[in-house]
């Protein structure tokens, strides 16, 4: 059970708040006078997943269990519930970097390439660490200070508790990096070849793995 907060204490909390992002439905991301992001979920649905694992609470765990197979992401304060607005919120500090996307359209040549092959090495650890980054593309990986890469959004991640992801689980995860087109143009700047280079050296997936894994990811950035 997700402790309560009030309306009133919502508003007193968010007051000089910058908003990040809002939809049809309302606030979603607020930027806190304390420097701390506040993230508000809705629950879509009457009947939802959301009634027995809320989406803050998803988020939490998900950040925990990031950290603890050595994926940066960012450290979650608490969560809590907030009736009279039917919304539940997680407080969170935003971890200093810029959005790959961002990054890759500041830069070119050899600096974008270096980067888009450590983009490439990160996709393939993930996968080799049995996680399914379903909200993969690169508005939610951050480039940290350090030039560290970073997950954020995190709330729609699938964890294999044994071994790496299949194949099928691979490719799902680069057609949905091809659904960006903004992403697929950044990443083809220094040619698919790179990319793929890069990621299978990393995956050492078996020769008939790595040309499904080939064509699957051309398909998808076409």
């Amino acid at each position: 059970m997700l402790p309560n907060l009030s309306k009133s204490e919502f508003n007193t909390l968010t007051k000089d708040a910058s908003i990040l992002q809002k939809d049809g439905f309302g606030l979603k991301v607020l930027h806190l006078a304390d420097s701390r992001i506040l993230k508000l979920f809705r629950r879509k649905r009457l009947l939802s997943s959301q009634i027995w694992a809320p989406h803050a609470c998803r988020f939490q765990k998900n950040a925990k269990i990031l950290r603890q197979r050595g994926i940066h992401t960012i450290t979650v304060e608490s969560v809590f519930n907030i009736p009279e607005l039917k919304r539940q919120a997680v407080f969170y500090h935003a971890l200093p970097g810029t959005t790959l996307r961002q990054w890759l359209s500041e830069h070119e040549g050899a600096e974008a390439l270096t980067q888009i092959e450590a983009f490439a090495r990160f996709v393939a650890t993930l996968h080799a660490q049995g996680i399914l980054f379903r909200s993969l593309h690169l508005g939610n990986v951050l480039v940290k200070t350090d030039g560290e890469l970073a997950l954020i959004d995190i709330v729609d991640i699938g964890f294999r508790w044994f071994g790496p992801l299949n194949t099928n689980q691979r490719i799902r995860n680069f057609k949905h990096i091809g659904r960006y087109k903004e992403d697929c143009a950044l990443i083809a700047k220094a040619g698919q070849g790179p990319f793929m280079s890069a990621y299978l050296k990393t995956a050492h997936a078996p020769h008939k793995v790595q040309l499904k894994l080939i064509n699957a990811f051309q398909e998808s950035c076409s």
